[in-house]
This record gives C-alpha cells, structure tokens and sequence, in this order.
C-alpha cells in the first residue's frame, strides 16, 4: 500500500466540493460525496483498478503532460502524480472544466 497526499491546492479543492454539493444537495449528499472521492484514493492506494490514465489523453494535442495520470469519480477527475513511495493528488478537476487549460496550469 501507498500512503496517498493532497497537495494544498487539492485538499482546499476538496473542501470547496463538499461545500459546494452542501449548499445545492445537503450534508448527506456532501459527505457521501466527499467519502467517494477519499474512498477512490484509499482503493488506489492498495492497487485496486481502473488503471490509470496519462493526461496526456485529456490534452487535445497541447503538451503532454507525461508525469500526470487521472482517474474518475463521479462527477470528477482526480489527477494526481505516482512516485515509487507515494500518490500525490495535485488536483480535483470537474467534469465540465477547461480540462486542458487547467491541467496545463499543474504541470
């Protein structure tokens, strides 16, 4: 097993999520969301699928972005950086984003 880390920026994206699912479906709905999302990095870090993805795929032909993957969850990619010792969440980018602007941005 991998330990798993948000950087600064994923854990106040996390936080915004919460709040943000808060105010439109309520606390029940907020932190079942926010479990799913900290679940997905809990299944990643023991191995379990799906494999991950290179940004490189969300880039639409901009530079690639080789040292980052994503996976899904729900409404969410998480892109996050794998080392030998350690899953770095760099970010939680939704669905409907400017996925490449903003992924170029974390490189």
């Amino acid at each position: 097993m991998k330990p798993w880390r948000l950087t600064p920026q994923a854990e106040q994206s996390l936080v915004d999520i919460a709040a943000w699912t808060f105010n439109r479906f309520g606390e029940a709905q907020s932190l079942a969301y926010r479990d799913a999302l900290i679940n997905r990095l809990d299944a990643l870090a023991v191995g379990s699928p799906p494999h991950p993805r290179s940004c490189g795929l969300l880039m639409q032909g901009r530079a690639e972005a080789k040292a980052l993957t994503y996976y899904r969850e729900g409404g969410h990619f998480i892109i996050m950086r794998e080392t030998e010792k350690l899953l770095e969440v760099i970010e939680f980018l939704h669905e409907s984003s400017n996925l490449p602007d903003l992924i170029e941005k974390l490189k």
